[in-house]
């Protein structure tokens, strides 16, 4: 059951996140995209969080991307 909860979890993020794209103006907190993104680390998270709020916006996510900081999600 687990198991189950945490893929429909990742899946949710992933959805959320890929919304960013198109300029939504969600946020995330630092958990829910460390979440979707296991490869960015304390330092990269820190670099994308612009302002410091300890939450990625959605402009804050596209600059990232253009950055090269992360991969644009699929979906």
């Amino acid at each position: 059951m687990t198991r189950i909860t945490s893929v429909a979890t990742a899946i949710v993020l992933m959805a959320g996140l890929a919304h960013a794209q198109s300029g939504d103006s969600t946020s995330w907190t630092k958990e829910e995209f460390m979440a979707a993104y296991p490869e960015v680390t304390e330092e990269i998270f820190d670099q994308i969080d612009l302002n410091d709020d300890e939450m990625i916006d959605s402009d804050e996510y596209l600059l990232a991307i253009d950055a090269g900081l992360i991969e644009p999600m699929e979906g």
